[in-house]
């Protein structure tokens, strides 16, 4: 499947549009777009999906078998990235990636003999998940339709258990059928006050020093600077130990993530069980992680 940048749009965290092609979401089948479905690093994300997504029928393909798979009430989720050029004197070009939910119009049918391929005017985007991609991931963002689907690392808010979760908020949300955008923040009070009666669990990477123009992530905040003056309890670990831990726990917990595109930041906590984003913080601005927003997050779970 060829990789498209399409124009820029304001994506969140989150955002479900075009709620009327829902319906015809749930008739067909949705197909899950990746490297090889049936490599041994795809194992674990071909298990999540089939168990989390809820909405229709759903496969798992390759990206060369998407376009003869097009056909009415069939849906894609696929990776997606949108390019922009800035205006300054000195001109450069951001990336950011998200994992995508289109249908299309039905105009196109697929003919091998014709070698006409899909024009992606005729997509209709109805759902996008923020992806926290490096510096390689942006700068590259077509090399990662040819890697694994473990994205080798590239993105920070992945994972097979990371995956399930998204997918299981995303059912909800598109079973729920109405828009709406994950930029605007988030805080389930009462989910909330169970998370401060537990430990919130946090991946490593939020540590890192990162660099708008550079792959260096080996400076890292001290954990103390980052949790000073959080007071909950808490436990650091590797986002492969979480994704783990939301995979085999069969009881609920919670645990926070870190999403930064080159113009905003998301701060979200996530019923690891239910897969609901129970609070997220926005910011509009690719900045590091602080301490005040560990603090916001302690500030919700407070009874009024």
């Amino acid at each position: 499947m060829p990789f498209s940048l399409l124009p820029w749009l304001t994506f969140s965290q989150i955002t479900l549009t075009n709620t009327a092609e829902i319906a015809k979401i749930k008739q067909g089948t949705t197909y899950f777009a990746m490297k090889d479905p049936a490599s041994p690093a795809a194992a674990m994300y071909v298990a999540a999906i089939k168990k989390a997504w809820s909405l229709s029928k759903v496969e798992c393909i390759k990206y060369t078998d998407v376009e003869k798979n097009i056909a009415p009430n069939n849906s894609f989720v696929t990776l997606g990235a949108n390019m922009t050029t800035s205006n300054s004197t000195l001109a450069s070009t951001e990336t950011r990636m998200y994992l995508e939910l289109w249908t299309t119009n039905g105009k196109f049918t697929y003919d091998p003999k014709k070698r006409r391929h899909f024009n992606q005017a005729d997509k209709i985007v109805v759902a996008t998940v923020e992806l926290f991609a490096d510096y390689y991931a942006q700068n590259n963002p077509s090399a990662m339709y040819k890697m694994e689907y473990d994205a080798a690392g590239h993105f920070k808010n992945w994972g097979a258990g990371v995956l399930s979760n998204y997918l299981q908020q995303l059912c909800t949300l598109l079973e729920k059928g109405n828009e709406c955008s994950a930029k605007t923040e988030i805080a389930n009070t009462t989910e909330l006050q169970k998370m401060a009666g537990s430990t919130l669990f946090v991946p490593d990477y939020v540590l890192t020093k990162f660099g708008k123009n550079s792959d260096d992530e080996s400076k890292k905040y001290p954990e103390k600077e980052i949790f000073d003056g959080y007071t909950l309890a808490y436990k650091v670990l590797s986002i492969a130990e979480l994704n783990e831990k939301i995979v085999n726990s069969t009881a609920p917990f919670y645990y926070l993530l870190y999403i930064k595109t080159p113009s905003e930041k998301f701060v979200t906590v996530t019923n690891a069980q239910t897969g609901e984003i129970i609070y997220l913080g926005y910011t509009a601005a690719a900045a590091n992680l602080k301490s005040a927003d560990l603090k916001a997050i302690q500030k919700t779970t407070v009874k009024k």
